[in-house]
């Protein structure tokens, strides 16, 4: 008999890199990382390198897969390719609608150590995240208390209380805790860089 769950996951892309500062990467990162797939779109070595040791030492759930970067670069390519404005504004109208549709979840208490959040749309919490949380926003993040936990934001911006062991991935990268130094702030990308500035 055959039994299966359904689960959501994440992947992490390494798209190229030298095997010893990915390992310092990794490291450096490793709470965040542990939940995570981890693709490397580049050789990484057969088992006896010290990157591949390394990652079964840790438990971590990895692949190896050299067209993938090619992949995402065709794929890039194709969406910048011209095509008519009336199919483009079909397209935009489309992405209104379905963020429209999206409504906002707010919590009015703390998230528990272990607890998962998945949100569709915007996510508010009048809060803490506790240590081994995790909050998966495909939206803007707002959280008005301590942040001890996981956070993966797809949205446009953050605002975080204080982050004390939290990890943060906005927007598909790990964004360094040093940057987070105020009570309360705010996180947003301008061009190519995130951006974490002081919530007054």
């Amino acid at each position: 008999m055959i039994k299966t769950r359904q689960k959501n996951f994440r992947a992490f892309i390494f798209t190229e890199g030298e095997a010893e500062e990915t390992l310092e990467y990794i490291e450096k990162n490793l709470g965040l990382l542990r939940n995570l797939l981890l693709v490397f779109a580049y050789p990484i070595g057969d088992e006896k390198s010290a990157l591949h040791e390394y990652l079964m030492a840790k438990g971590l759930n990895f692949i190896e897969s050299h067209n993938m970067h090619l992949g995402f670069e065709q794929n890039a390519q194709n969406s910048e390719s011209p095509r008519g404005d009336q199919a483009q504004k079909q397209e935009e109208n489309s992405k209104k609608d379905s963020t429209n549709a999206q409504k906002t979840l707010v919590l009015h208490r703390m998230v528990r150590s272990g607890e998962e959040i998945v949100a569709m749309g915007d996510l508010t919490i009048f809060g803490r995240i506790n240590s081994g949380a995790v909050i998966q926003c495909a939206g803007n993040v707002q959280i008005f208390g301590a942040v001890n936990g996981n956070i993966f934001c797809d949205g446009d911006y953050m605002i975080l209380g204080s982050v004390k062991e939290g990890n943060i991935l906005f927007q598909g990268e790990i964004v360094e805790r040093e940057l987070f130094k105020y009570p309360y702030q705010k996180i947003y990308r301008t061009q190519n860089s995130i951006v974490v500035e002081e919530l007054k």
